[in-house]
């Protein structure tokens, strides 16, 4: 098949609204209902790129992305354990994995090692429940599910405090069923309709229309439910879904011929952006406490890009060391 170039730089920009999102910088908040829609987009973009109608060869696509997976997520819960070990002595708490925790992880995806590594967990747990359905013929049955399952993120998520008056706990629905199936199976469809999809009349504008409008809504839900002080912790509002939708539907209506320098990034570090961005987080958090305040200063402001660069040049070594692919 050939590569998707657009799609590439697609996954690089999701790759740098993750950093944004865990970034704390003056204007977090502010930006934070628009970046949620990254990891939506990772979703939707796996979903896209694995599906065919070839029944033989989407059960070979899943069977090669689950080992892939399984690994990355063998590798990188021991590396971010192993950190969590060392800040365990320096801190001599040793409370670092019980009952619970496992259970959490085994149930919902929630790695105790890794905020963030729920991602991992959860797209394995996606490509085995789309294989096992493929396998039993039932695949047409997870695409009714897409609504049912938005809709239970967002009643036991960002509008918990509207309907219940309470809050639950975020991995309830931050896991592989109201985020990773639903989203998956979005790209999935979009693929099934591939032809319908790319030859609709004005892709692009309507595209690009949609980016703009969700992207208002978005800002107005969230000054809404911060206004009536509902605004629950959970990272999904309304608008996401469709934000996320339009901004990988406009990506894919652009014609990208060629390689650049965003697509390459894309190709190869996105995912490992995402696994090791929060390490050098945490490294220049600790390093900035010994800066001038003008540097202090500086890097309040600009973090996510020195974040970012750090981690592409670290992912790059690693591949030029043929540790990661």
């Amino acid at each position: 098949m050939k590569r998707l170039y657009n799609i590439d730089s697609l996954k690089f920009l999701c790759a740098f609204l993750v950093v944004l999102i865990h970034m704390h910088t003056p204007y977090q908040e502010s930006i934070m209902p628009l970046t949620r829609c990254a990891v939506p987009c990772f979703f939707i973009i796996s979903g896209y790129m694995i599906f065919t109608n070839d029944r033989l060869k989407l059960v070979e696509h899943l069977k090669r992305s689950i080992k892939k997976m399984v690994l990355i997520l063998k590798w990188s819960t021991l590396l971010f354990a192993i950190v969590k070990l060392l800040f365990a002595f320096k801190n001599n708490d040793f409370s670092i994995l019980s009952t619970k925790d496992l259970g959490k992880f085994i149930l919902f995806n929630e790695n105790p090692f890794g905020f963030h590594l729920w991602y991992i967990g959860a797209y394995l747990y996606v490509l085995i429940i789309i294989l096992y359905l493929e396998k039993c013929n039932k695949l047409s049955y997870i695409y009714w599910s897409i609504p049912i399952l938005l809709l239970l993120d967002l009643c036991f998520g960002k509008y918990s405090l509207v309907l219940w008056h309470k809050e639950f706990p975020f991995y309830y629905v931050r896991n592989f069923a109201c985020v990773g199936l639903p989203y998956f199976t979005i790209g999935m469809l979009l693929k099934r309709h591939k032809s319908r999809v790319l030859n609709f009349d004005n892709l692009q504008i309507l595209a690009s229309g949609g980016v703009i409008l969700f992207s208002l809504t978005s800002l107005a839900e969230d000054r809404l439910l911060t206004w009536f002080d509902m605004n629950a912790t959970r990272d999904h509002y309304i608008s996401s879904t469709f934000l996320a939708v339009s901004l990988f539907l406009l990506f894919l209506s652009l014609k990208q011929s060629k390689v650049n320098v965003f697509s390459k990034l894309g190709e190869k570090d996105s995912l490992y952006i995402y696994i090791f961005h929060p390490l050098f987080m945490t490294f220049f958090s600790v390093a900035n406490k010994y800066l001038s305040n003008m540097w202090q200063e500086m890097y309040l402001y600009c973090s996510p890009l020195i974040v970012l660069a750090a981690t592409v040049l670290f992912s790059k070594t690693l591949r030029i060391l043929h540790i990661c692919e």
